[in-house]
């Protein structure tokens, strides 16, 4: 069964919060997560129709309906159900749909659980910030490329394949970006780590420590925007690129524009 749309996008309470109880259910996404936790996607995380999630993105996120009907239909194809119109929220850890290696937060497909939320792992992204209490390009690329880096090692030592071209470099590199747009300035990159922090460690919007949405939509070529600073701040990008088996970062940023509208979604 599916719950019907808010009408007219009311008013949203932050205050409004609470986890997961018995029978409820998430996704390996904080951000998602959290708007179930507020009550802004239905608390129990069943049932939740590509109407419900659009509403719900734009509404309360400024995101732009058409970046968030993309996550939305996407989000649909994870019911095993080919005939429903709506998903559960653990139906999206289905791997490489949503779900994907070098999560900010979560472990990798072959390496155990890639859907709770990883402490130790986390701990370790946020070493790359070091005193800072804000966020820039440099920060969080370096935030994103250690994560990489710590992933392909675990592989390795434990003799598994580390699968990354160029749909993961997207989803990575989208992950961080979709984060900095949302909880920050789309333009500059910048926000409190402290907000970081309680939104993978909460599963919180931060809105009583100052988080307001953006009062510009959230568009796709914001994500660009974001995407294309964080691969230029990174000071690994040339051997990133040859990593995903393009060669170059001139070929890699030809690719990601034309795969940016298909797989950058909410990571």
């Amino acid at each position: 069964m599916t719950e019907k749309v808010p009408e007219g996008h009311p008013e949203i309470d932050w205050s409004k919060w609470e986890p997961a109880g018995e029978g409820d259910v998430r996704s390996p996404c904080p951000m998602i997560n959290a708007l179930a936790n507020h009550h802004i996607l239905p608390h129990s995380g069943h049932g939740i129709t590509k109407e419900i999630a659009v509403s719900a993105l734009t509404s309360a996120l400024n995101l732009s309906p058409t970046v968030a009907t993309v996550f939305a239909a996407v989000a649909v194809t994870a019911n095993p159900d080919k005939s429903a119109h709506y998903f559960d929220l653990n139906q999206v850890n289905k791997h490489g749909l949503i779900e994907h290696d070098v999560s900010l937060s979560r472990n990798d497909f072959l390496l155990g659980d890639n859907h709770t939320f990883n402490q130790g792992i986390f701990d370790v992204v946020m070493e790359a910030y070091g005193t800072d209490e804000k966020t820039s390009f440099e920060s969080a690329s370096k935030a994103r490329y250690g994560r990489l880096a710590a992933a392909k090692k675990a592989h390795e030592e434990v003799g598994k394949d580390f699968q990354y071209g160029i749909k993961e470099f997207v989803l990575s590199y989208g992950e961080s970006a979709l984060l900095l747009g949302l909880l920050g300035d789309p333009k500059e990159g910048k926000i409190p780590v402290e907000f970081l922090r309680v939104l993978f460690e909460e599963e919180r919007v931060p809105f009583k420590e100052g988080w307001r949405k953006s009062e510009k939509e959230i568009t796709q070529g914001d994500m660009n925007h974001l995407i294309f600073k964080l691969v230029e701040a990174n000071e690994h990008k040339a051997a990133e690129a040859k990593d995903v088996g393009f060669g170059t970062v001139h070929a890699v940023t030809t690719a990601v524009t034309g795969l940016l509208p298909t797989y950058c979604t909410i990571m």
